[in-house]
């Protein structure tokens, strides 16, 4: 790449550089947001089953995966394309739909905007207002009109901010007909009522609105790469004109497949994380001087208050004790007071929180 060209964006889960940065073979990683149940024993079952299948090519159609997703999210198999990992699907569309602009959030998912810049396109901002980081509706819906490549995120990472009903009605209002809206659904399976927010009902319809889903984070398959983009069956086939063939792999196939269908799995997934995840932001609260947000998903957005240190530095010494945070520093619209903690088990969870009230009332 040029000197020119953007650098590559930073994430959570990198625990190979965790490791060898803090000096311990085990890491407890609250920096990426994964199902804390890990994946559905349906699915480890389905890869054991299917290992000696590697030796041949996997189905260059994923038909089984495919039709396995459109069961559960009540589509045709023709509305969807499949990615290994949303990331592919986010690197493919600025290359197939070469807007002059696009519109990212800030914050938002960095990967948007390294995508866009591949293609030289410009980036404008809609800017979350802090300290709650809400959507400023109109300021929001004058950036959809302008129409080009919309990149949004519901709920939003790292924020957790959710669009509501009545929010994504209006966005799909002030969307002109020359607008393409990607609306990265990555994390809506653990919303509650997610039915009532996603907008797949609406992308299978509309050749202006694509939905960008993973099942990397509910079925806690981050290391098998599996997303996919829902919408209009002929902005489908364009799209999956120009993905590669066997882009998803034979126990990537099979492992989602057997996910999708464990609805036991499905229904304690969410009770557990709906549980933990109020016990642990009920517990964060009590630490004075973090502030967080209260979520709606898998992860809490924390700011750091100005009489506490700042975030590299809360990283740092967390890693050093076996525990791996996410710096928000390097978000578009954050400064390096925002963390952002995964909600883990309950024991993970207890003692991040004992771990990090100690650091933060002790001081560095």
């Amino acid at each position: 790449m040029h000197n020119s060209d953007p650098e590559r964006p930073r994430h959570g889960g990198d625990l190979t550089l965790a490791q060898s940065t803090f000096g311990k073979s085990q890491v407890i990683d609250f920096s990426a947001n994964m199902n804390p149940l890990g994946p559905p024993s349906a699915a480890w079952q389905a890869i054991l089953e299917h290992l000696e299948g590697i030796v041949h090519y996997p189905d260059p159609y994923a038909r089984t995966l495919k039709k396995a997703l459109a069961d559960y999210l009540a589509v045709d198999p023709a509305h969807l394309a499949l990615g290994n990992g949303s990331i592919e699907l986010i690197y493919l569309l600025p290359r197939i739909f070469p807007f002059d602009t696009a519109t990212l959030p800030a914050p938002g998912f960095s990967e948007y905007e390294y995508a866009v810049r591949l293609t030289r396109s410009q980036c404008r901002y809609v800017y979350l207002k802090p300290p709650d980081y809400v959507w400023d509706l109109p300021v929001l819906l004058d950036a959809v009109a302008l129409g080009g490549l919309i990149f949004l995120c519901n709920p939003n990472n790292p924020t957790g901010t959710l669009l509501s009903r009545s929010d994504l009605e209006a966005l799909l209002a002030a969307l002109p007909p020359s607008a393409l809206l990607v609306m990265d659904e990555a994390f809506i399976d653990f919303v509650d009522r997610s039915q009532e927010l996603t907008l797949i009902p609406q992308a299978i319809r509309d050749p202006r609105l694509l939905v960008l889903g993973s099942l990397t984070k509910f079925f806690a398959l981050p290391g098998l790469r599996l997303g996919y983009l829902a919408g209009a069956a002929e902005l489908i086939s364009r799209l999956a004109a120009f993905l590669p063939p066997w882009n998803i792999n034979s126990l990537a196939q099979a492992a989602g497949a057997a996910a999708l269908g464990d609805k036991k799995y499905i229904e304690n997934s969410r009770n557990y994380i709906n549980q933990a995840r109020e016990r642990l932001y009920e517990e964060l609260k009590t630490i004075p001087g973090l502030n967080p947000l209260r979520p709606t998903a898998n992860f809490i957005f924390c700011r750091l208050g100005p009489d506490l240190p700042r975030a590299p530095e809360v990283v740092e010494h967390m890693g050093h004790k076996g525990f791996l945070l996410r710096d928000c520093s390097n978000y578009r619209g954050l400064d390096d007071r925002c963390l952002r903690l995964a909600v883990r088990r309950l024991k993970d969870n207890q003692a991040l929180v004992t771990a990090l009230r100690e650091l933060l009332s002790h001081g560095l």
